[in-house]
């Protein structure tokens, strides 16, 4: 079963960060598919031995961002 899609809730400043990032034509900029490869989840996971991916992922929870 197939979970639906979740939407992320831009602040006005990030959503018009992202349209002029877009309209800038940056290729390194680009507009997602909208779901990620089975082979993503394959990589091997990157080292944090100081564990501040989580940190910073729970601080911005913290914050409704």
């Amino acid at each position: 079963m197939e979970q639906p899609k979740r939407q992320t809730r831009l602040t006005p400043e990030e959503q018009r960060l992202k349209e002029r990032l877009m309209r800038s034509g940056n290729p390194v900029i680009r507009k997602g598919a909208g779901r990620v490869s089975e082979e993503f989840w394959k990589l091997p996971k990157p080292k944090d031995p100081e564990g501040k991916a989580l940190r910073y992922l729970l601080e911005g929870r913290r914050q409704g961002r």
